[in-house]
């Protein structure tokens, strides 16, 4: 299994991408699937405000920024913090 965890420093929240499948943890409930798009749409820098035109879309650094790769020990004491 391929494991990969984020904090999405936007919104002081952890995200997870296991086999290709986005995660968002939320406190008492565990990791529930993404289905918004909150963690993919920051790593592939997806900026919605964009007109379907711009090329600032997809690949936008300011959404990338928001989003940062941590280790599994760092997303389990912040786990273990909240």
């Amino acid at each position: 299994m391929n494991t990969v965890y984020y904090r999405i420093k936007d919104l002081n929240m952890l995200g997870k991408e296991e086999d290709y499948v986005p995660y968002l943890y939320k406190s008492g409930k565990g990791w529930i699937v993404d289905h918004d798009n909150i963690l993919m749409d920051r790593i592939m820098g997806y900026d919605e405000s964009e007109s379907s035109g711009s090329p600032y879309k997809i690949g936008n650094d300011s959404m990338m920024d928001l989003v940062e790769q941590i280790s599994e020990k760092e997303a389990e004491k912040i786990i273990s913090g909240m």
